[in-house]
């Protein structure tokens, strides 16, 4: 028998048992997605389909879950997926967790994206100095001025194409008309997401405005819920890019505040031991770069916040895939010298932090004589960072949006790079596999990490940053 909830009764009836829920928040891409479609491929393959999480339900339906309706995420066409209890390991311990998937839906906002919008972005990309432009971010560059320049031609042939032949015309009127098609079906409802999102201008600032504040009242609303204490923050493409903004303004929201050594003495502890290994003015960092270490101390810190309170922090770890972040100082800033002073100045958020002092590393500071709070910008000092890309040259293969985030953001971000192949293509198992991160028509090897060999290099990348058995740092 199923509850009205969608949640079967014996899953939820265990005497002596230890039961945990935790919420897995997935951000879309660009595009025109479908409400739902990201999160129900997204779900198959992590929760139903893993081999881990199939031994752990004990049942012998495996990994069932329900979708089910649910206020929170603000929209009746949105579900939340519920998983069935599963036990951590070890089986003997009789703790449970179940995990609850929610979907971040901001497509409907996105609505409205112009031709002139996109052009004024694109230009404004072109315009730049090339010497200010990251070697990662080149393909991309050229790739934009081929297509302007093809587009411009075309403009111009169709200006002259009335003084020439009719026939000349004519095919000059359908080239123009397949290349407006491409631009209003193709580019526009994808490029025009990053041209409204990425860089915020009197045209962009009420869309951003509107994904942001949707963002966080689910957020917000999950952190509040006592019945869960662990949420996962996922985010794809452009989502990945959303992602990262709500997780350094929830921080604001909620960073630890008014600390006396007295009343906070075990928080205190947990700062400090986070706020070691913070990135010192000539990035280094005392403690080392012990990924490791670092990692285990953003657990603590994020157990400790979460025990000090119902409502505090909760986000333990962010996952970036196919992530446009790579090219920041690019998308985000005009140079790469604006993006490290953005850096410098906390308008971004690295991993780890940035550290508060100039000779050490310190991620407090004194809000009032002893009252110590700790800096806007030090979200990933409670927050374990994962990357996932997989490297691409634009023309031909790979995900040229996606490549590494620790060059921009910081030595603590944990990657994994795969090399992704389409099960069927007809133009080569390697063309633009930036859709297929969780696909079930993909193949993946690992690139520089071990693997089990079995070609799912990237769903075990993925599976492993979400960590829903909590095997890597165990359950708070």
């Amino acid at each position: 028998m199923v509850s009205a909830e969608g949640i079967d009764p014996e899953e939820t009836e265990f005497p002596g048992g230890v039961r945990h829920r935790q919420a897995v928040v997935v951000v879309h891409g660009m595009g025109e997605q479908w409400p739902m479609s990201t999160l129900r491929s997204f779900v198959d393959c992590v929760w139903i389909r893993d081999p881990a999480v199939v031994e752990a339900a004990g049942h012998p339906n495996g990994a069932r879950t329900w979708i089910s309706p649910d206020k929170r995420t603000g929209s009746h066409e949105l579900r939340r997926i519920v998983s069935s209890y599963v036990f951590h390991p070890p089986k003997e311990a009789n703790v449970r967790i179940r995990t609850d998937f929610y979907e971040l839906y901001w497509a409907d906002l996105m609505q409205g994206n112009t031709r002139s919008r996109l052009f004024a972005w694109i230009s404004e990309l072109l315009w730049r100095d090339r010497s200010t432009i990251p070697a990662n971010a080149l393909p991309i560059y050229r790739a934009t001025m081929v297509a302007a320049v093809i587009y411009g031609l075309v403009a111009l042939l169709v200006a002259v194409s009335a003084l020439l032949s009719p026939l000349f015309a004519i095919v000059v009127a359908a080239a123009a008309a397949l290349l407006s098609w491409a631009v209003d079906r193709v580019f526009l409802p994808y490029l025009g997401d990053v041209a409204s999102y990425a860089r915020a201008t009197p045209q962009t600032v009420a869309q951003r405005a509107a994904v942001r504040e949707r963002g966080l009242e689910l957020l917000t609303k999950l952190s509040d819920d006592p019945e869960y204490d662990r949420i996962v923050l996922v985010g794809h493409s452009l989502g990945s890019i959303i992602a990262y903004d709500l997780l350094q303004l929830l921080w604001d929201e909620r960073r630890p505040r008014e600390m006396t050594v007295a009343k906070d003495g075990a928080l205190m502890k947990a700062v400090r031991e986070a706020g070691r290994f913070a990135t010192l003015a000539d990035g280094s960092s005392p403690a080392g770069r012990d990924v490791a270490e670092f990692r285990a101390a953003q657990w603590n810190l994020y157990r400790t916040l979460r025990l000090r309170g119902m409502s505090s922090w909760k986000i333990s770890d962010f996952v970036t895939v196919g992530s446009p972040l790579t090219h920041a100082e690019f998308l985000l800033a005009n140079e790469p010298k604006e993006l490290r002073q953005g850096i410098v100045e906390r308008l971004f958020s690295t991993s780890p932090p940035l550290s508060d002092a100039a000779t050490k590393a310190e991620i407090r500071y004194n809000s009032d004589r002893r009252v110590w709070a700790v800096h806007h910008a030090a979200c990933f000092a409670a927050t374990r960072w994962t990357n996932i890309y997989d490297l691409g040259n634009l023309l031909w293969s790979g995900d040229p949006i996606s490549g590494s985030l620790r060059e921009n953001f910081g030595w603590g971000i944990r990657e994994f790079q795969v090399a992704i192949r389409r099960r069927k293509s007809w133009f080569g198992p390697r063309l633009f596999t930036h859709t297929f991160y969780w696909s079930p028509d993909a193949e993946a090897d690992a690139v520089g990490f071990a693997s089990g060999g079995n070609g799912e290099a990237h769903l075990e990348a993925l599976r492993g940053a979400l960590d829903l058995l909590r095997a890597e740092a165990g359950r708070p």
